[in-house]
């Protein structure tokens, strides 16, 4: 197939996910694009491709789980028979099925999977809980190096083949409620540390903050971007919530290292 141009396109509220899909963009030698899902001004727009063009879409795991922002915002995606490859980074916890969740989404919009890769990168909790450390500094150098071999791999599978089919991701969609654990966190707010320079308000990715000082409305999907972004280090959680999730996922991410995993 003649692949004309490359997109990579992403859901990253706190940047890691959009790291490694332009990482693996960069390997491409055609013309190429990044498309940014995650501001809340871009949240109404669509997208076509072509059946010459090739879309890397990448999402972080919240709770095993594609996240409902991410989900509601790629079915805005609409492929004519477009080739593409599914990434899911994840906390090294676990990414249950997220990438046969992930499939079925684009699937009715007209892609086609050739690839799929679930890739370990640092947990969100450090930008949380300054004493835990789940997979950090992931991924290293050698899995940077993995991840650039799987992308030429994808490249070469789609310059050879004449026509594609999607690849099968085993796996179901639970019918668990939705980021169950989540649900139960606290709402981010801002501490006295405050100076409402409004830069977490204009971040969020569902306008979930109204007053910086204030927490934030239930809309929140408590991606930690308004954490990772405050300038002033401002924003936090009660610290009864960071200890208890900070034991929670330190004993949940105990016992063999996770590795990242590629399917062409």
């Amino acid at each position: 197939m003649n692949i004309q141009k490359v997109y990579g396109v992403y859901f990253s509220p706190t940047g890691t996910t959009k790291s490694v899909t332009k990482y693996m963009l960069r390997e491409f030698d055609i013309p190429k694009e990044e498309i940014d899902l995650t501001s809340y001004e871009n949240r109404n727009n669509s997208y076509s491709f072509n059946e010459d063009e090739l879309v890397i879409i990448g999402i972080p795991v919240y709770g095993g789980r594609v996240p409902i922002t991410a989900k509601n915002r790629i079915k805005l995606l609409k492929g004519d028979n477009t080739p593409i490859v599914l990434v899911a980074t994840y906390g090294a916890i676990h990414y249950s099925d997220v990438l046969h969740e992930l499939q079925e989404i684009v699937k009715t919009n007209g892609f086609i999977t050739i690839a799929a890769a679930a890739v370990v990168v640092e947990h969100n909790i450090i930008n949380l809980c300054a004493n835990v450390k789940i997979a950090s500094g992931r991924p290293d150098t050698q899995e940077l190096s993995t991840i650039s071999n799987f992308t030429n791999q994808v490249y070469a599978k789609a310059l050879e083949s004449d026509s594609f089919e999607n690849m099968v991701i085993k796996g179901k969609i639970p019918d668990s409620p939705r980021n169950k654990i989540l649900i139960y966190f606290a709402l981010p707010y801002g501490d006295k540390k405050c100076n409402k320079c409004n830069v977490c308000v204009k971040l969020c990715p569902v306008h979930a903050i109204d007053n910086p000082r204030k927490k934030a409305e239930q809309g929140c999907i408590r991606c930690l971007r308004c954490i990772k972004y405050c300038p002033q280090n401002a924003r936090t959680f009660s610290k009864l919530m960071k200890i208890g999730v900070g034991l929670l996922l330190s004993i949940a991410s105990q016992g063999k290292e996770k590795q990242s995993e590629f399917f062409l």
